[in-house]
């Protein structure tokens, strides 16, 4: 009778998480719409644009202008904001009614992250989505349209591919796996690292990850535009103008021309990437930093598995995502010397953020055996950077906070600059590699 009453009491706590989670957003975004005055959003009325698009060839039977709608991005998410849109637009206005797609989105993520969390630990799995609920981050990337809706499939397919027990586990896991995929293509990504990284850790066997590294790529032929004659090679040309760069963090600053960049952009793809202009810090990989740093220094923590699989899977796809975020000259900027971005990296920031909370609130100890440093270093390099992460969209969100240091004090002095940016930043990539390695041996290890 008790378990019962607590497992009331616990549905009823996370739907006021979610509740408010949604309340927040709805607040800032839809009405009164207090993000509109100052917070970054991108592709306003876009993606309704599109979805309005897709709701319109579908009901007039236009296969040829369904095929014609963004061609190179898969189509679900476009078509929820189009039916968001479409049926309440009326009511609240036609782009706030497309927005309301992906912030419900965002705020139903709080629930696999339950889901996750409560697997490893019951006393605190309500702290993962009450993070995912709370974060300011994810607040305001509530409105990148195909990451919010995107994230919540992603998220739940992780749920069910690590917690495989059965064929109906795995058959969950693949069709919102495919769900995220048709969503964006960039999840197809994950996917891929989660199932392959499932495999090294032995959490699942050679047939469940092949399946679920084969299977959600091929829905993909659902999508209208491939059934176009010409489309392709048009999707893929497009694609290739953006994603043109393997290894990015390693090549970037080759690509460019100024290898001693090199260091900055492995220390952006690895955890800073999500400073941009008026853009709110996340909490997040703080509290996660924090709870590592505290429980070390108390006793032996550990990251579980469950969470920290998916977690490291989603920090190594924006790593390995083939995608150069700076410009191709180093001062083409407003300010001689400082790199200025040609795209902001938000892709799988609210996943890694949601499933790094996850990390944090079941932190415990446990006598299994650790599994390698591929799992733990991405985790633990993400949680240390997340202090100059915070500072810079806080202080100087505009251009990144080291650098503004330097060209202050180099007066403009390239020479000078690129000895100084040069030695900071690979001092402190070392000094957080060296942290990871000691929080690693100290126990912060995952199981």
């Amino acid at each position: 009778m008790g378990e019962i009453k607590n497992g009331r009491k616990t549905v009823a706590l996370l739907a006021l998480i979610v509740t408010l989670g949604f309340a927040i957003r709805f607040t800032i975004w839809i009405y009164p719409a207090y993000g509109n005055q100052g917070l970054t959003i991108f592709d306003p009325g876009t993606y309704t644009v599109f979805g309005l698009s897709y709701i319109q060839a579908i009901t007039s039977m236009n296969m040829t202008a369904l095929s014609s709608i963004n061609p190179g991005v898969p189509p679900f998410g476009m078509l929820l904001t189009g039916l968001s849109a479409h049926a309440l637009g009326q009511f609240i206005g036609i782009f706030q009614a497309g927005l309301l797609a992906p912030i419900t989105a965002s705020a139903l993520t709080a629930i696999p992250a339950y889901m996750i969390a409560k697997k490893t630990s019951q006393k605190l799995a309500l702290v993962a989505p009450a993070l995912v609920a709370l974060d300011p981050f994810l607040i305001q990337y509530s409105t990148a349209y195909l990451d919010s809706i995107g994230t919540l499939f992603a998220t739940t397919s992780a749920f069910y591919i690590i917690n495989q027990q059965n064929r109906r586990a795995l058959i969950l896991a693949i069709i919102f796996a495919s769900l995220a995929i048709l969503t964006k293509l960039s999840f197809a990504i994950f996917t891929s690292l989660l199932a392959l990284l499932l495999l090294y850790t032995k959490k699942i066997t050679a047939k469940s990850a092949a399946l679920y590294l084969l299977a959600p790529p091929l829905t993909l032929l659902l999508s209208p535009a491939i059934w176009r004659p010409g489309n392709i090679g048009v999707i893929v040309q497009g694609h290739l103008q953006f994603n043109n760069l393997l290894l990015a963090p390693f090549l970037g600053p080759f690509a460019i021309g100024v290898p001693l960049s090199l260091p900055w952009y492995i220390l952006t793809y690895l955890g800073m990437g999500q400073v941009a202009w008026n853009t709110l810090p996340s909490i997040i990989p703080l509290t996660l930093l924090v709870t590592i740093v505290y429980k070390a220094l108390r006793d032996r923590p550990y990251i579980p598995s469950l969470a920290a699989i998916p977690a490291a899977a989603m920090i190594l796809a924006i790593f390995l995502l083939p995608r150069n975020y700076w410009t191709y000259s180093w001062g083409a900027g407003f300010i001689q010397g400082l790199p200025i971005r040609h795209f902001y990296s938000y892709y799988f920031l609210p996943a890694i953020a949601l499933l790094a909370a996850t990390t944090a609130a079941t932190l415990a100890s446990t006598r299994e055996q650790p599994s390698s440093r591929l799992i733990a270093y991405p985790i633990l390099l993400y949680a240390l950077l997340s202090p100059l992460a915070t500072v810079m969209n806080l202080a100087f969100p505009f251009w990144d906070f080291l650098f503004t240091l330097i060209y202050s004090a180099t007066q403009g002095h390239w020479i000078t600059e690129g000895i100084l940016a040069t030695a900071i930043t690979s001092a402190t990539l070392i000094a957080a590699a060296t942290a990871a390695e000691i929080l690693h041996r100290r126990g912060g290890r995952v199981y």
